[in-house]
């Protein structure tokens, strides 16, 4: 940045008095020199002595006036511009300044963000080491469970005892599959694209956390398009993602004297929307660009982990799908996830 400063005048006040001073005197020494030597003893017994008197006076006159613009009304005209030039580079100065202050809080913006992301990274790496071991120690006793149930569902007779061992190896293989969704922090998916329905899926989740809801008086509203195609999602990612969504709302609307959860799907330019609608209070404005980060929760400590809406996100993407905060009208707050249809096979 060019150093600043203050150039030097060359005329000041006194200065241009001064030399004022000194050109009217010296002005009137000459005019007086002119009228006594010179003009005087030659026109004396013609002109009057009030004549005299104003021709000394317009000499005068005649003499300071150009003296004047020279020493006075020219300087300082050269001042202002001086100080114009000088106003300018203040100003020039002055945008650099906040160009340069603005750059600095961006840099050290960036520099926080950076150590933030930092700190999320290490978070999501021990949290990867650590479900990966918890895994390996969940699925060998879950093979054991499975076994069993399914022991016990070929060994029943009554059709009631079937159907409740064949819900309960469902569950478990949700569980084999929330268990490996986790792993999406250490390493990427791979196997192979599945689809579900939206309608069974749904009615699936509402059975499961049927009793949560009606514990916690809260009515909800089913509104799913008929013959829906096939999403390109897999059943158990969806019903996690609907888990925590749905859990997510029965904590925001605690003490509501209106509880209520609403459920859209409908079929649109070859894409599937799936709505969740709460009448809580809704998030604030201040936080709604943080609610997907991971670790980040409103609740008190041991009822939130933060990591709700950052693995539902998480999981979506991996399924080609997304999830983003909305409004809607009369509803505090709305998610919306919008799918692929998966392609028919010929």
């Amino acid at each position: 940045m060019k150093s600043y400063a203050p150039p030097q005048l060359r005329h000041t006040p006194l200065g241009i008095v001064t030399r004022l001073a000194m050109v009217v005197l010296a002005s009137e020494f000459l005019i007086m020199l002119l009228i006594r030597v010179f003009l005087e003893p030659m026109l004396g017994d013609y002109v009057s002595d009030n004549a005299w008197n104003y021709l000394d006076a317009l000499l005068l006159a005649v003499t300071v006036v150009p003296a004047l613009f020279y020493l006075v009304l020219r300087p300082m005209k050269q001042q202002q511009l001086v100080l114009e030039q000088q106003n300018i580079e203040l100003n020039q100065l002055t945008a650099q300044l906040r160009e340069d202050e603005s750059l600095l809080q961006s840099h050290h913006q960036q520099t926080l963000d950076n150590l933030q992301h930092m700190i999320e990274v290490e978070k999501l790496s021990s949290l990867g080491i650590m479900v990966g071991g918890v895994a390996h120690e969940i699925n060998n006793p879950l093979m054991g469970i499975m076994n069993y149930v399914e022991y016990a569902r070929d060994k029943a007779a009554d059709p009631k005892s079937q159907e409740v061992l064949n819900n309960a190896l469902h569950e478990i293989h949700r569980i084999k599959k929330i268990v490996s969704n986790m792993l999406i922090f250490i390493r990427p998916k791979d196997t192979q694209r599945e689809t579900c329905s939206v309608q069974e899926t749904v009615t699936r989740t509402l059975a499961l956390l049927e009793g949560e809801l009606r514990k916690n008086a809260i009515e909800t509203q089913v509104d799913i398009a008929a013959n829906l195609p096939q999403l390109e999602c897999d059943a158990g990612c969806l019903q996690q993602v609907l888990v925590n969504l749905l859990l997510n709302a029965r904590d925001a609307m605690a003490g509501q004297a209106e509880q209520r959860i609403r459920i859209t799907a409908c079929y649109d330019q070859e894409q599937i929307t799936l709505s969740i609608c709460d009448t809580g209070p809704g998030i604030p404005v201040t936080i709604r660009n943080r609610i997907f980060d991971p670790f980040f929760t409103t609740k008190s400590v041991g009822k939130g982990t933060g990591l709700g809406l950052s693995v539902s996100k998480h999981l979506l993407h991996a399924e080609g799908a997304t999830i983003n905060l909305h409004q809607e009208h009369g509803y505090g707050c709305c998610f919306r996830v919008v799918f692929a249809v998966a392609k028919k096979t010929k």
